[in-house]
């Protein structure tokens, strides 16, 4: 996702038309909430200040709300910052990996998602993303790797699969990346449509990993 991306062309925007997104984005309730979110952070940083308490959870979601808003910048110093202040837990870390990947920036979510790795090593959020930023910066091997343990991790998501099966592609294995991609389509036979393979969209794939999965697809024939 370029970083001057419209707020419609963030997560938010993948689940909902363009209109109606920026639509509720103006909403006074929808600030108000977000403005809310901000003030919950930061009394949780006086009291992990004071001692009283020792996660951040609201500032996580204050950064996630922030991405959702497609305040790209602001998500990512607060996520960042909160990940700073409590390095035990990943849940920001995952976040951040996330938004990386819609800002563009593979290098950065791949060090971030590896870095939610070693805090939870059964982390399938971070596998899957992982596998994503993999992808986009080349390296395939590496990314079939994490996206078939995400895959392991989580296996009724089909999600894992269509990365196992874009990433094996890439890497000259068409028949792993055939095999991976019906097993997607097991576990969600929508996954026969190239039209619903835009919903991908929704699950933090880029445009160019859909149309490599509707690549893959396209390989089966009739045979998916």
């Amino acid at each position: 996702m370029p970083r001057n991306a419209k707020p419609a062309q963030t997560a938010l925007g993948r689940s909902l038309s363009a209109g109606l997104a920026l639509l509720l984005l103006a909403l006074p309730a929808a600030a108000q909430s977000l403005a809310e979110r901000g003030r919950n952070c930061a009394v949780q940083k006086q009291g992990l200040a004071a001692g009283r308490n020792r996660h951040l959870n609201a500032c996580t979601n204050y950064g996630w709300t922030l991405h959702l808003a497609g305040r790209e910048g602001e998500a990512i110093a607060v996520l960042a910052e909160t990940a700073r202040l409590v390095p035990d837990d990943e849940k920001p870390l995952n976040a951040l990996g996330v938004v990386y990947l819609f800002t563009e920036d593979y290098p950065q979510a791949v060090a971030v998602n590896r870095q939610a790795i070693r805090l939870k090593a059964d982390n399938e959020i971070a596998y899957y993303n992982l596998s994503l930023g993999l992808w986009e910066l080349g390296r395939y091997e590496e990314a079939a790797r994490a996206a078939r343990e995400a895959a392991r991790l989580d296996p009724q998501n089909p999600h894992p699969k269509v990365a196992v099966a874009i990433a094996e592609a890439r890497a000259g294995r068409f028949e792993l990346a055939r095999q991976a991609y019906r097993e997607a389509i097991g576990l969600d036979r929508r996954y026969r449509s190239r039209a619903y393979l835009e919903q991908l969209r929704r699950s933090d794939f880029s445009v160019r990993q859909v149309t490599a999965a509707r690549a893959v697809l396209k390989s089966l024939g009739n045979s998916g």
